[in-house]
């Protein structure tokens, strides 16, 4: 099946930090804080049952635009989606540092396993 893109416009209250978001029909990660939310199969058509919130792990500077990994701490799904302008650059900053950091301890995938489990017993306790 071809990777479709279907422009959904919609705003969000970020579930990570609160923040108020006006979307635009790319929108999918909140601009302060970076999370996005494990929504889509393919971009923009919101038939992803999971709903868990994707963790940003990684920045990737290219010529042309910047990208950004989210991993979902539900269900472990990867997806790399294009930064935006109105993104805080300090935000992409840190989080590039972290990437760096948790590359250099053991791997972003065992950072993000590690997250990934620490989440999943945060909602175990609730």
């Amino acid at each position: 099946m071809a990777r479709r893109f279907t422009r959904t416009t919609e705003d969000f209250d970020c579930l990570v930090c609160g923040t108020p978001v006006r979307g635009d029909g790319y929108t999918n990660h909140c601009p302060r804080c970076l999370w996005s939310r494990h929504v889509d199969v393919q971009p923009g058509d919101r038939e992803a049952g999971c709903g868990g919130l994707m963790r940003p792990v990684g920045v990737e500077a290219r010529a042309h635009d910047t990208v950004l990994t989210h991993v979902c701490e539900r269900c472990g799904h990867r997806r790399r989606n294009r930064a935006s302008p109105v993104d805080d650059q300090q935000a992409l900053l840190r989080l590039a540092a972290e990437a760096a950091s948790a590359a250099l301890a053991g791997g972003i995938d065992g950072a993000v396993a590690r997250s990934a489990a620490s989440a999943r017993e945060r909602r175990r306790r609730r």
